[in-house]
């Protein structure tokens, strides 16, 4: 489960996935991505994309400063599916 895999892609291609929001959460979003696109070209948010991308960077930026001496964390293939089992 911890193995690398390998390098990771450098590719900006997108790639879709399915992921579970917390319902209010994903209601903001949409709202804010719909309103911005519409009435604030300024602010760059075209999509609901454009809010996740760059939240869940720095998110997973501030993790690797946090507990990796912030480098990157090994590639993997795949992650395992469910809850990680208790320690």
């Amino acid at each position: 489960m911890d193995e690398p895999t390998g390098e990771a892609p450098q590719s900006r291609r997108r790639v879709q996935r399915t992921i579970n929001f917390d319902r209010s959460v994903l209601e903001r979003a949409r709202a804010a991505a719909t309103y911005l696109a519409s009435y604030e070209p300024q602010a760059g948010v075209r999509s609901l994309a454009d809010i996740v991308n760059p939240a869940v960077l720095a998110y997973v930026t501030e993790l690797e400063d946090l507990y990796n001496a912030g480098e990157p964390f090994r590639p993997v293939l795949r992650m395992p599916s469910g809850r990680p089992a208790k320690r």
